[in-house]
């Protein structure tokens, strides 16, 4: 009988192969392959560093006890630094009159703070195209952030896009077994 179990020789061998945790751009191919019914469940991540800028000028004029005419102004600068690979999560989305869809993203951690959203979307229709910011202004770099509008400053030539992280793994079933031939029989 050992012998039999040794001429025929069968296995079956699983073997798991992890491919890798990456981040990776978001585009709708990986959004269609993922599930859109999923995308409010991703944690979303930017490419990188963003600094948020607002300015604020207050002008007070008045006259002092002389009659000398006096103006004080003076100015308030709101900066907010999202560092790469900050997390996010999705807070609304919709697809516009062209038919590209459209992420709001929050940053920020407080969750009274949920109304400060970063809108991304595609810049152009397309299976491959990345999740770049939405601006209100595009010349001036200019987005809407809260109940404020701030200029976005990046180093030239940057542009900030929706990552997410993706872990691909493989399986990989396979049978093995040894043949021994076979006799002529007379």
């Amino acid at each position: 009988m050992a012998i039999k179990i040794k001429k025929i020789l069968m296995g079956v061998f699983f073997s798991f192969v992890l491919i890798g945790c990456a981040t990776q751009p978001l585009t709708q191919k990986l959004i269609n392959e993922i599930g859109v019914d999923d995308i409010d469940r991703f944690q979303y991540y930017i490419s990188t560093d963003i600094i948020l800028t607002a300015t604020e000028r207050v002008r007070e004029p008045n006259v002092d006890n002389k009659g000398t005419a006096r103006i004080k102004e003076s100015s308030y600068r709101d900066v907010i630094i999202i560092s790469k690979n900050t997390m996010g999560v999705l807070m609304d989305s919709s697809i516009d009159e062209n038919g590209i869809m459209m992420l709001e993203i929050c940053f920020e951690e407080k969750p009274a703070d949920s109304d400060k959203r970063i809108m991304f979307k595609q810049d152009t229709p397309g299976f491959e195209r990345n999740f770049y910011i939405g601006y209100t202004d595009p010349r001036r770099r200019a987005l809407q952030y809260g109940n404020r509008e701030y200029t976005l400053e990046i180093a030239t030539g940057q542009r900030v896009y929706l990552n997410i992280k993706v872990k691909k793994s493989e399986i990989e079933k396979k049978r093995i077994r040894h043949v021994k031939g076979r006799k002529v029989e007379n």
